[in-house]
């Protein structure tokens, strides 16, 4: 088991709290080295053990995230349900529970990947505001599934 410094303990809780209270897309802001890919894996183990049927995609924007990210899920949690979708990697995992995924290689594949429960975004700064872009065209597209 992992223990979870203050800070990550912390983050969890708030976005745990904030989608209680009926919070549409929360943003945690953590610096480099601080553990993001722990507490992004604690939440997710957390939550597919609350609620077994749930799907989440995990998008990043470089293939190095992809299997930094993966690695650290499974190393909390090495039974974790984990695909991998990734050109750069050679993988084009589908039906697992949690897909780690690269935008590059997943933004025109929405109906390839299913619907998903949640979508967590590392960098989440890179996702326009408004407009076009990949991340754009495919949360859209899971939307409409």
């Amino acid at each position: 088991m992992t223990t979870l410094r203050p800070y990550q303990q912390s983050a969890i809780d708030s976005v745990l709290s904030y989608w209680t209270n009926g919070g549409g897309n929360p943003l945690v802001d953590m610096a480099t080295g601080l553990g993001k890919s722990v507490t992004i894996g604690e939440l997710t183990q957390r939550l597919l053990t609350q609620y077994p049927s749930m799907r989440v995609l995990m998008l990043v924007h470089v293939k190095e995230l992809v299997q930094q990210n993966a690695q650290a899920l499974l190393r909390l949690w090495p039974a974790a349900p984990v695909g991998i979708y990734s050109a750069g990697l050679g993988r084009r995992d589908t039906v697992q529970r949690i897909i780690f995924a690269s935008i590059q290689s997943v933004y025109r594949r929405a109906k390839e990947l299913g619907p998903f429960d949640l979508v967590l975004i590392d960098e989440a700064h890179l996702v326009p505001s408004a407009g076009e872009g990949m991340y754009r065209a495919l949360l859209s597209s899971l939307r409409e599934m």
